[in-house]
């Protein structure tokens, strides 16, 4: 019965050191690696900055090299299609391709939109689609400005990150943001003005989210060729 056990025991050896040869499986990037190249950092930039309403555009602070100033003025209501990025060294472009749903400044106004929004769950002929485009630019760098209590911007080193390089960025925000925001904003309103051009807004916005066009009252604003 010895030779029995040698073999077993030789065939129990080949099946562990067979097992430790084998062939890994190559690993797929992470989401924290995904998260820290420069188009992660892209895509999880615009995702929070089109998900934020204009009084809450502080939570992008980190995004930034420096201080970042918004054009409060004007917001522009879009739907992403896609986003591009070309590194060169430490400097990378980035392109937001959009539809524009319209621009809502700061009494609630909208101007330039469409007679109606373009479908995104299927192929579009129009030749509109994703025509509206957006740019920023992101610097890898350990430097970071932050502002303080007292209102000073201070500069700090911390661990090299990939940042929005422009101090000013024009405000991108989805449908849905723009719905929440421009319904909040009406109820606490004191100007009828403002309150008007509220409701006129979220009808447009209503009709967009319902997929309808607008009617002839709405759309004689509208902007001529897409939708």
């Amino acid at each position: 019965m010895r030779p029995l056990l040698i073999l077993v025991s030789v065939l129990s050896l080949s099946v562990v050191l067979g097992h430790a040869q084998a062939p890994t499986v190559p690993r797929k990037p992470s989401e924290a690696t995904d998260q820290k190249s420069p188009l992660g950092v892209a895509r999880r930039f615009v995702r929070l900055e089109s998900k934020l309403a204009p009084d809450q555009w502080g939570q992008l602070a980190d995004f930034f090299a420096q201080t970042p100033k918004a054009k409060r003025n004007k917001v522009y209501i879009v739907d992403v299609i896609g986003i591009g990025i070309e590194t060169k060294g430490s400097s990378s472009h980035v392109t937001i391709s959009t539809n524009s749903l319209g621009e809502l400044d700061s009494s609630l106004r909208l101007s330039d939109y469409p007679p109606m929004r373009l479908p995104l769950n299927v192929p579009s002929t129009s030749a509109c689609y994703g025509d509206d485009y957006f740019e920023f630019n992101l610097l890898l760098s350990g430097k970071q400005r932050v502002v303080t209590q007292n209102g000073a911007a201070d500069q700090f080193e911390g661990p090299a990150a990939w940042r929005v390089d422009d101090t000013s960025f024009e405000p991108l925000i989805t449908l849905d943001t723009a719905i929440r925001y421009v319904s909040r904003m009406r109820e606490k309103a004191n100007d009828p003005a403002v309150k008007k051009n509220a409701t006129r807004s979220l009808r447009i916005l209503e009709c967009y989210k319902q997929g309808r066009f607008l009617p002839d009252e709405l759309s004689v604003d509208a902007t001529s060729g897409c939708g």
